[in-house]
């Protein structure tokens, strides 16, 4: 009975050349935000045929050819584009392995990775409601990062929640200096009460519901003086590059020379 299951899963999974087996997403968050997001895709690869195209195609590292080549709609990058800022996708495929000669089938595995950011204006600041978390000047030293959940693009339910199917993962690795705020679903495993020091968040086979992260970074006092004298120093730069710059050095020479002027006065007065 097991050999006439296996052989009905053969013969089925032989009109589809290429089957995603399983998805796992890596997003490893930035303390500025941004993301260096890592899929890899597991395949299922069946017919001689197909083995040889996808052994013939690993020199090739980008999307397109990729979905072209399998067929597979899941051949893209999980997360709208429309929202976030693309960077640097490469796929890197890898050897067949797991062949099995007599089936006529072997496994393949794609790596697809990308880094992701806001959208920028032309000063560089970030462009309302873009990228993969939202940054909010919360107090002093402290900003605030919620999960933009309208960047990801995974299956929804109708109430726009992301659903994770069979075999698909999805995990968040947060940087050693954020402090975990709000977790929504929690997490297998994680409780609340260690939810600040978490830094590793990760969901499998599930409804996200209310999905939401929200994390903290708080700057140091010295990175704050830094911050302090080098938006000083760029604006005098900005000052002094514009239109009014000569006539600004000028004056300031004027009053310069003119403070010296009266010193020198002093010490002879004095003497």
């Amino acid at each position: 009975m097991k050999r006439i299951l296996f052989l009905v899963m053969v013969l089925s999974l032989s009109w589809a050349a290429f089957t995603v087996t399983a998805l796992d997403v890596a997003v490893d968050v930035n303390e500025d935000g941004s993301a260096e997001i890592t899929e890899d895709l597991y395949l299922l690869i069946t017919t001689d045929y197909h083995i040889s195209t996808y052994t013939n195609g690993l020199t090739q590292n980008d999307l397109a050819s990729w979905g072209s080549l399998t067929g597979l709609s899941d051949v893209r990058y999980h997360v709208d584009n429309r929202i976030v800022d693309v960077q640097n996708v490469v796929v890197r495929p890898q050897p067949v392995s797991k062949c099995n000669p007599l089936a006529d089938l072997c496994h393949g595995e794609l790596k697809i990775s990308y880094r992701v950011d806001a959208y920028r204006g032309k000063e560089g600041q970030a462009v309302n409601n873009s990228g993969l978390f939202l940054a909010e000047e919360y107090k002093p030293r402290t900003t605030r990062y919620t999960l933009n959940s309208g960047a990801l693009s995974f299956e929804e339910s109708e109430l726009g929640d992301v659903i994770l199917g069979e075999n698909e993962r999805l995990t968040f690795l947060l940087p050693e200096k954020a402090t975990l705020v709000e977790v929504a679903p929690l997490p297998e495993g994680l409780e609340k009460e260690g939810l600040a020091d978490a830094k590793e968040l990760s969901w499998e086979n599930t409804v996200l519901a209310r999905f939401n992260i929200v994390f903290e970074k708080e700057d140091s006092l010295d990175t704050e003086v830094l911050q302090f004298f080098m938006n000083a120093r760029q604006g005098i730069n900005e000052l002094v590059s514009g239109p009014e710059g000569p006539a600004l050095v000028i004056l300031i020479l004027i009053v310069v020379g003119a403070y010296l002027h009266l010193q020198g006065k002093v010490k002879k007065v004095n003497k």
